[in-house]
C-alpha cells in the first residue's frame, strides 16, 4: 500500500514540474526583447533641421522596429528631414539628411539649365504659383535700353551700338534674343511656357507646394542655353516679371 501511494505521489510531483516546465517554456516563447526606438513628437515638415523637442524615444517589440528605425534623439540632432514626417511616426535613417545635403533640383530635359532670379511678391503673381508650373517671364527693358527694329540693328555698325541708342540697343534685338522672345511694342519682350524648376526661399532651401511657412525669394526656371542668355542680359538692362495663369 505504502509503495502504492509512493508512487502515486511521485506521478503527481512529476506532472507539477511537468506544468511548470510547459508554463516556463511557453513564456519564454511569447517573451521578445524590446528596443528603443525614435518617433516624431509633432509633424517635421521637409527640410526642417530636428531638434531634441521635436522628437520622443519609446521601447516597443524587437519585431515591431524597421531595420532603418533611429535608435537614440542624440542621432538626429542636427540633421534634416528630407521628406515630411507625420506627428506619431517611426523615424527612418533614410528620410534623414545632413545638415549641409544639397536637395536636387530635377530638369525635365537633361539638356536645358536651371537659372534663378530673385523677385518681390508683385513680380510673380503674389507668390501663388507652383513647382513644376510653366509661366511666362516678361521683359521690360529700361529707358536706357532703346530697342531696334532687326533691319535698324543690321543696318548698326559696332561703334554705334555703344553710343547715344543706349547700352547694348541692338543687342537683343539681334539673335539669339529675338529667336527666343520676339520684339513687341514698347521693347517688351517675352519668353513663354518656362517651367517653375523651384522655388527658394531666403535660406537657399527648397519649397513645396503645400504647407509652406515661409515665402520663397528666388525662382529657378528650367532653360534652353538662348533662353539663359536673354534672362542674364534682361536681369542687367531691366525687370522681370512672372505671368502666370491658375494652375491645376
Amino acid at each position: 500500500m505504502k509503495r502504492i501511494n509512493l508512487i502515486l505521489v511521485t506521478l503527481a510531483l512529476a506532472a507539477a514540474f511537468l506544468g511548470v516546465e510547459i508554463a516556463v517554456v511557453k513564456s519564454a516563447a511569447k517573451y521578445e526583447p524590446e528596443i528603443s526606438v525614435v518617433f516624431a513628437k509633432k509633424r517635421i515638415a521637409a527640410q526642417t533641421e530636428i531638434s531634441a523637442d521635436m522628437l520622443y524615444e519609446k521601447k516597443i517589440n524587437v519585431s515591431l522596429a524597421h531595420r532603418l528605425s533611429v535608435k537614440s534623439i542624440k542621432d538626429l540632432e542636427g540633421k534634416k528631414a528630407k521628406t515630411d514626417i507625420e506627428e506619431g511616426e517611426m523615424v527612418l535613417n533614410s528620410r534623414i539628411g545632413g545638415a549641409d545635403e544639397m536637395e536636387e533640383i530635377k530638369l525635365e530635359d537633361k539638356n536645358n539649365r536651371l537659372f534663378t532670379v530673385e523677385f518681390k511678391g508683385d513680380q510673380v503673381n503674389g507668390w501663388w504659383l507652383a513647382t513644376g508650373q510653366r509661366v511666362d517671364i516678361l521683359f521690360v527693358p529700361d529707358e536706357k535700353v532703346k530697342p531696334l527694329s532687326p533691319v535698324q540693328a543690321a543696318s548698326k555698325g559696332p561703334a554705334q551700338e555703344s553710343g547715344q541708342e543706349g547700352i547694348g540697343a541692338a543687342a537683343y534685338a539681334q539673335p539669339p534674343f529675338c529667336d527666343v522672345a520676339p520684339l513687341r511694342e514698347g521693347g517688351l519682350q517675352r519668353l513663354n511656357n518656362i517651367r517653375i524648376a523651384a522655388l527658394i526661399d531666403e535660406k537657399g532651401s527648397l519649397l513645396k507646394n503645400t504647407g509652406r511657412e515661409t515665402l520663397p525669394k528666388y525662382i529657378s526656371f528650367e532653360v534652353t542655353d538662348k533662353q539663359d542668355e536673354f534672362l542674364a542680359y534682361a536681369k542687367s538692362n531691366g525687370r522681370l516679371e512672372v505671368s502666370a495663369l491658375p494652375w491645376k
